[in-house]
C-alpha cells in the first residue's frame, strides 16, 4: 500500500501541517535529532493520536554533523542521509513526499529538500511539496511562521482543514507539548500560529537551486556573524560558499 513521505529536518516541525497529517497518516522521517532527547520525545507524543509509532523514523544525525558537513563540503555525510531516505520512501512506496521548504533562515532546515532530491534520484515521477516554516520579510525584517513569501504564491497549495481537524491541531499545540520549540520561539507561537491554522500551505518541490528574493536578508548568516565575532563560532556558513555548491552537488543540473 503506498504512502506519503514527510521529510523534517528537526523534530517538531511536524506542527506546522498537523491537519494534513490527520489525513494522510504519513511515514515521517526526521534527519536530525534537533539537539537531543526532549525535542524528538515531545514529536512522539505530539503524533502519538496521529501517526503509527512503526511510522516515525528518527535518523539521529546531530545538527552539529550537518553543520560541518555544509562547512566542509562533505558531501559523502549528507549523501549518505539521502540514501536513509530513500529507503523508507521505497519501503513504503512512497507516492509524495513532503520535506521542509528552503527559507534562507536555517541552513539545516534548507537542506532537507536537496536531500529528498538526492534520495529520489531515479524515482522522478514522484512529486515532492515544500512545507514553509518561518521566512523573514524583506519589507520589515520580521518574521513570518507557517507561509511562504507572497513571490511563491503561483507555486503554492493550501489545505482548508475542517472545524474538527483545526480544533485538534490547536489543541495539540496548547498541550504543553512542544516545549522546546517554544523555548526557542516563545510567544509567537501560541500568538500567530492558532490564527493561520486551518489553512495549511505547501510548495510545489523546486528542482533548481532556489535563490533569495532582491534585497531579502539571511537569517544565518546575520546569525552565524554574530556567532563568530563573539567567538562561538569559527566558520559561518553562507548561501554563495556553502549552500549553493552542497544543492548542486546533491542535485547537478540535469543536462
Amino acid at each position: 500500500m503506498a504512502a506519503n513521505v514527510m521529510v523534517f529536518s528537526h523534530p517538531n516541525h511536524e506542527i506546522a501541517v498537523l491537519g494534513t497529517i490527520a489525513r494522510l497518516k504519513p511515514c515521517i522521517v526526521f534527519l536530525t535529532d534537533g539537539g537531543g532527547e526532549d525535542r524528538m520525545a515531545q514529536s512522539r507524543q505530539g503524533l502519538s493520536s496521529y501517526v503509527k509509532p512503526e511510522n516515525l523514523h528518527f535518523l539521529r544525525h546531530s545538527e552539529a554533523s550537518f553543520y560541518d558537513a555544509l562547512v566542509g563540503h562533505d558531501v559523502a555525510l549528507l549523501s549518505s542521509v539521502a540514501e536513509q531516505v530513500r529507503d523508507v520512501i521505497v519501503d513504503m512506496n512512497a507516492e509524495a513526499a513532503y520535506c521542509d521548504a528552503v527559507e534562507f533562515y536555517n541552513p539545516v532546515h534548507d537542506i532537507a529538500l536537496p536531500i529528498v532530491r538526492a534520495a529520489l534520484r531515479g524515482l522522478d515521477d514522484l512529486p515532492v511539496y515544500e512545507v514553509p516554516l518561518v521566512h523573514q520579510r524583506a519589507s520589515d525584517g520580521g518574521y513570518e511562521l507557517q507561509r511562504a513569501p507572497s513571490a511563491l504564491d503561483s507555486q503554492s497549495i493550501w489545505s482548508d482543514l475542517t472545524d474538527e481537524e483545526h480544533a485538534s491541531k490547536v489543541s495539540t499545540l496548547r498541550g504543553g507539548i512542544y516545549q522546546s520549540l517554544f523555548g526557542q520561539m516563545g510567544d509567537m507561537i501560541l500568538a500567530e500560529v492558532p490564527q493561520r491554522a486551518q489553512r495549511e500551505q505547501f510548495i510545489l518541490g523546486r528542482r533548481t537551486l532556489p535563490e533569495p528574493a532582491p534585497g531579502q536578508r539571511l537569517r544565518y548568516e546575520e546569525r552565524g556573524r554574530a556567532l563568530q565575532s563573539s567567538g562561538d563560532v569559527r566558520d559561518v556558513i553562507t548561501y554563495r560558499d556553502h549552500y549553493a555548491p552542497m544543492f548542486e552537488s546533491l542535485c547537478p543540473p540535469t543536462a
